[in-house]
């Protein structure tokens, strides 16, 4: 399917921005969840079950309401896979729209020397079985368990081939091609736990900081396979080659100069900063580093407040990273990483409360202090669109028919 004009107006739009070039007009870029299937009245339970649902459910509000990206398709998580490999993990809250998740990571501090010798063979050969009941039992039930989770990654893959053929005929850019999951923030996310890695960073350090230098090679292979999953919004052509690269051929994985590799940061914001620089950025660099080099572009959620620890990303290639700002003063990170570039929003109290015109008022002013000399996205919000009490549609509405007016450089 080609794309249209106006989709490729909005690429070069988004690329010239990433690439520190200035673009025609801010994009406007939606940081948002599940709030989409709020907005289209589409349960989670009936998007998480069909293909059709997961895909319209979210892609609808793109089409009632001006965006110049969305940074993901659909949702976040194969639920059914999580399902059938005997997780709880991942639950739907009471409002039947919110995903959230219970923390389960069994690792154990005695782990430390097994993962840093191979993390691959220890993640697959222990840590999987303890996580996912379906592969710790006989042979023959975990072989059907196998088999069950191959059909939910083809189903996975069906989703992302009918959301890049929905989302392109709505001329909509979806920014994620792939994800990235850092080093440190593997450990903390899905092997430790959240209590125990902070208490490991002062307990075990080394042990930490050794398993942490071992997962950068394993996050960049992850990272490579994700993108591999986005093959139908990277283009065919690539993902054919890139396959042969990663599997046969052995030469470099190349990333397309859009869409992007998108990466949740969770850690850094309970962890000083000392810790951020002695034990947290040496992996994130590395990747990072890694993506810039193969010709792709990194969108990290900063998630919570960093401070000053975002003057070390100027240690980074120009234009490399985009940081999606949650709690930090914007014009703040703009000055401390000015050779890359941010995203930022309305916070959600304004966007959920405030009048259409406090919104818009509020809007303007993010785009006179934050558009000048370009680097800048506007996203509606400052924090993850996730449940309806997160923003009201018709003040999103307004604001961004205002931004895609007034923010123009020429």
């Amino acid at each position: 399917m080609a794309n249209s004009k106006l989709y490729e107006q909005k690429v070069k739009r988004l690329t010239d921005v990433a690439q520190g070039r200035i673009p025609d007009r801010v994009p406007i870029c939606a940081v948002m969840e599940t709030y989409a299937l709020v907005y289209s009245g589409t349960p989670l339970q009936e998007a998480a079950t069909s293909i059709r649902k997961n895909v319209e459910g979210h892609a609808k509000i793109y089409n009632d309401i001006y965006y110049d990206a969305s940074y993901i398709p659909t949702l976040t998580h194969a639920w059914e896979l999580n399902w059938n490999l005997g997780t709880d993990v991942y639950f739907i809250s009471a409002d039947g729209f919110t995903e959230q998740h219970n923390e389960y990571a069994p690792m154990t501090p005695e782990d430390y020397p097994a993962l840093t010798a191979n993390p691959t063979q220890w993640i697959f050969d222990e840590f999987l079985p303890r996580k996912f009941s379906s592969y710790d039992a006989s042979n023959e039930a975990q072989k059907k368990a196998f088999l069950a989770s191959t059909k939910d990654v083809l189903g996975y893959a069906a989703t992302n081939m009918y959301a890049n053929y929905l989302y392109k005929k709505q001329d909509t850019p979806v920014m994620a091609g792939g994800a990235c999951i850092m080093p440190l923030d593997f450990i903390f996310d899905y092997l430790r736990g959240f209590r125990p890695t902070v208490a490991d960073l002062r307990r075990h350090k080394e042990d930490v900081m050794a398993a942490v230098d071992a997962l950068a090679d394993f996050s960049i292979d992850l990272t490579e396979i994700s993108y591999l999953f986005g093959a139908m919004s990277v283009g065919p052509a690539l993902t054919a080659k890139n396959a042969a690269r990663k599997f046969a051929t052995g030469k470099p994985f190349e990333y397309a100069s859009f869409p992007w590799v998108l990466n949740p940061c969770h850690i850094p914001a309970f962890i000083s900063p000392e810790q951020f620089r002695d034990i947290y950025f040496p992996g994130y660099k590395k990747v990072a580093e890694h993506i810039h080099s193969h010709g792709g572009h990194l969108v990290s959620i900063i998630e919570g407040e960093w401070g000053s620890k975002l003057e070390l990303f100027q240690e980074l290639p120009d234009n490399s990273v985009t940081v999606i700002v949650e709690n930090d003063d914007p014009l703040f990170v703009k000055k401390a990483m000015p050779n890359q570039s941010i995203m930022a929003g309305l916070p959600l109290e304004t966007l959920r409360d405030g009048t259409r015109d406090q919104c818009i008022d509020a809007a303007k002013r993010m785009v006179d202090e934050l558009a000048p000399g370009g680097h800048f996205f506007f996203s509606t919000g400052n924090k993850v669109l996730l449940s309806a009490a997160d923003g009201n549609p018709e003040n999103i509405r307004a604001v961004n028919e205002f931004v895609h007016g007034y923010g123009l450089y020429y």
